[in-house]
């Protein structure tokens, strides 16, 4: 008989099962306890050959392990007496928040963020417990955005109707620097319709499709030359029925310089972090659809602006064309769709070179 614990071992991670074997004959009786003597729950495989503990082993904690076999003349083994210590950790790590959220409906462009409670030191053995796990087959792949966060996107957008689950089985994972995971976590989500749009800055429009057919074709105007809208795929990720606009938090002008503002503008829908939005400006109605006039944000007309407000999914893409100014991973909070995916790939800890 063994056990898959070795005796005297200690600073054990509690990651996987305690499992005990016999490897001639069958296994007579199985008997875990802590230094407490509370018994450890455990289950025997039908053939009797290997018992598995079926409650997650503690941290902290001493464990005496005893059993016996025997043979098929029912003759016994000598006894199996072990002990093991579990590690103390120094930090906990844990899922702080997914996106998107447990039950939430997106569009076909967002990807899954796992946000840490803590910078992740040992990248590999934290990703190697997480898993994404759509209804439908879907290539894709995990990318470290910081110690903090990983990204999971598909190799193209969802498609409609995808149920996805995300789980994190951190509990027991030596994350690195004495940091240990204490906690799993499981989301999932479903993706929406497949609803897409692009605003074209040389035709000045915005064109809206779903499932494929264009169903709308808004005049708009967008950034300046000295302020261009950004070209590439941004990804709706904030819808504000009115918000706050100053120019000097996106690093635009600052109070005082020309082209400063600061304003309440309705019916906004977030696309990046870097100040672009696509909402509605009354005061720009007569320059859209022949000017780009604003300073990077998409421009509606009140009644535009309020359909694509009602309209759009968080998650759904917005991509924009004919600026020679392209969006890149630093100007996003959803920057997956701005690197190539055999890049992308590459940003896994896992990764490995075909």
């Amino acid at each position: 008989m063994t056990a898959s614990i070795p005796h005297g071992a200690t600073q054990v991670a509690p990651s996987g099962p305690l499992v005990v074997t016999a490897h001639q004959g069958t296994l007579s009786s199985v008997t875990v306890t802590t230094h407490e003597n509370a018994p450890v729950p455990g289950a025997m495989d039908p053939d009797g050959r290997r018992w598995t503990t079926t409650a997650p082993l503690a941290f902290g904690t001493t464990y005496r392990v005893q059993a016996v076999a025997h043979n098929a003349e029912s003759v016994p083994s000598v006894p199996l007496n072990s002990t093991f210590s579990t590690v103390v950790p120094k930090e906990e790590l844990t899922v702080d928040r997914t996106r998107p959220s447990d039950g939430d409906t997106v569009g076909v462009a967002m990807p899954v963020s796992i946000y840490f409670s803590r910078p992740v030191a040992d990248r590999a053995a934290v990703e190697s417990r997480l898993s994404v796990e759509p209804s439908v087959p879907t290539e894709g792949s995990f990318h470290w955005m910081s110690d903090e966060q990983v990204n999971w996107r598909p190799r193209e957008f969802w498609k409609p109707g995808t149920s996805v689950r995300v789980r994190a089985r951190l509990y027991g994972v030596d994350a690195g620097g004495g940091v240990m995971g204490t906690a799993d976590h499981e989301s999932g989500f479903v993706v929406g319709r497949d609803q897409r749009a692009v605003g074209d800055v040389n035709r000045h429009v915005v064109t809206v499709f779903q499932d494929g057919q264009q169903i709308r074709e808004l005049p708009a105007s967008f950034g300046r030359k000295v302020y261009p809208t950004q070209s590439g795929i941004h990804v709706a990720f904030e819808k504000h029925t009115s918000t706050r606009m100053r120019s000097d938090t996106w690093g635009g002008p600052r109070k005082g310089e020309p082209g400063y503002y600061d304003e309440v503008l309705p019916h906004a829908v977030r696309i990046s972090n870097n100040g672009e939005f696509v909402h509605v400006n009354a005061a720009t109605v007569g320059q859209q659809g022949r000017a780009n006039v604003s300073h990077g944000c998409v421009n509606l007309s009140p009644a535009n602006g309020k359909w694509f407000f009602d309209f759009v999914q968080i998650g759904d893409p917005v991509e924009i064309v004919g600026s020679d100014r392209p969006l890149t991973p630093q100007d996003g909070d959803i920057p997956d769709w701005t690197i190539p995916y055999d890049d992308y790939v590459k940003g896994s800890a896992l990764y490995q070179p075909r």
